[in-house]
Parts: structure tokens; C-alpha cells; sequence
């Protein structure tokens, strides 16, 4: 559907992001969504269709900021490292502790279409797959082809989850760094080489 061109759509896209992250899809109105984009109620649905599509142009724009966030021309555990350490950077600098908008949908996801919910799905799928990428780039790197890597793509993106998750609980700084630190940490061991006796 075309938007009207009387407003910037990246401008209200980020405005819709900001309320369902601080409310949840469930518990924001229509009214809350006016009032943040400064749009009419018509307006709104003329330029998106349905609250939920609404929804998906927010997640959108929340995967792409935090794809830009992510971007590095570190490869391989350098880039693991930089992955979670951004993730612990991304979730301390924010004051409201809002933590990760997709894994905040989960537990209300049965409000949301099956097509919404294969795209949070896929979202998750995103981060284990740029995990998968880095550590298929510190195969090549270090020459442990040997190296199973789907256990330590499993353990690196649950250690993200965990401090997304955590961090919204007001947990501190330090146990969220804590868990980057002993997951990369334990990333670097199985790349080392096997000691000769």
C-alpha cells in the first residue's frame, strides 16, 4: 500500500518502534500510536493497513538499526567478540532497559499473525546466523576446521539472549559483560590449537 507522502516513513516508523518497545504489541493502543507519530487514526491505517503491520515496520526498522549496530570489518572471533559486546553496549546504554524488541514479543505472539510470528522467528534466526558466519570465518582463520560450530553458535546466541534479557530485568553492567566475556572466552578455547604430548 502507498504511504502519503505528507510525512517521512522513516520518521514514523521509529515512532511506532518506540512505543511498542516501551509497551509490548498487546498493551499499545491505537491512541498511544497517533499520539507518538502525530498522525490521525485514518492516517495510520491508510499508510500501514493494520495495527500488526504496523507492528512489522517498527520490528523492521529495529532489525535494521541493530544490523547497522553489528557491522563490523571484524571477521572471525574478533568479530564473535564484537557481536556480543555491542549487544552488551546496546542493552546498558539504553535507560529504560527496554531490552530486545523481538524476544519481548514471544510471550504475546499468539496476539500476532503466523506470518508475524515466522518473521520474529526469522529475526532470531538473523542474529544465529551472523554468529555462524564469524565462527565459519575463524574455521579458515585458525585452521580448526575441525571445530563443530552449531554448539558454540547455540551457546554464543543464548549468552545474547541472556543479557537482552537480563539486562530488561535491571540486572548490572558487570554480570552482563560477565556473560559475554565467559561465552567468547569459551569460543577462543575450542579454536586453540590441540596441545602435542
Amino acid at each position: 500500500m502507498v504511504r502519503p507522502r505528507q510525512f517521512d516513513p522513516a520518521h514514523v516508523d521509529d515512532a511506532l518502534l518506540g512505543v511498542f518497545w516501551s509497551r509490548g504489541y498487546a498493551n499499545t493502543s491505537i491512541e498511544e500510536l497517533t499520539r507518538a507519530t502525530g498522525l490521525l487514526r485514518g492516517s495510520l491505517y491508510a499508510a500501514y493497513g493494520s495495527k500488526e503491520d504496523m507492528f512489522r515496520a517498527a520490528t523492521r526498522r529495529y532489525v535494521a538499526d541493530l544490523a547497522a549496530a553489528l557491522a563490523t570489518e571484524k571477521t572471525g572471533l574478533d568479530g564473535v567478540e564484537h557481536v556480543l559486546d555491542t549487544v552488551v553496549r546496546l542493552t546498558v546504554r539504553d535507560p529504560d532497559r527496554r531490552g530486545c524488541v523481538i524476544l519481548n514479543a514471544i510471550p504475546e505472539s499468539h496476539a500476532l499473525s503466523p506470518e508475524m510470528r515466522e518473521e520474529l522467528q526469522d529475526g532470531l534466526r538473523t542474529m544465529q546466523g551472523l554468529l555462524r558466519r564469524r565462527l565459519r570465518e575463524a574455521q579458515a582463520e585458525t585452521g580448526r576446521a575441525d571445530v563443530d560450530v552449531e554448539p558454540l553458535v547455540a551457546m554464543l546466541f543464548a549468552a545474547s539472549v541472556g543479557v537482552r534479557v537480563l539486562g530488561r530485568a535491571g540486572q548490572e553492567r558487570r554480570l552482563l559483560q560477565n556473560i559475554a566475556r565467559g561465552a567468547i572466552d569459551a569460543a577462543r578455547r575450542c579454536f586453540e590449537k590441540p596441545r602435542k604430548d
